[in-house]
């Protein structure tokens, strides 16, 4: 979770150099993709192995 928040920083601090107004709204929506992203591949990841082990 930490690195999720310092990739969304990084990111703000990206567009605040091109002179956008980052808010708390767009923290939270970078957050909540972030997380959605990693939430699916865990989903994905325990799937396959749900498959194989079904296979075996």
């Amino acid at each position: 979770m930490n690195t999720l928040i310092l990739i969304s920083l990084a990111i703000s601090e990206f567009l605040e150099s091109f002179s956008f107004s980052v808010s708390i709204n767009d923290y939270f929506i970078l957050i909540s993709i972030f997380v959605l992203f990693i939430f699916i591949n865990k989903n994905s990841v325990i799937n396959k192995n749900n498959e194989l082990r079904a296979l075996a």
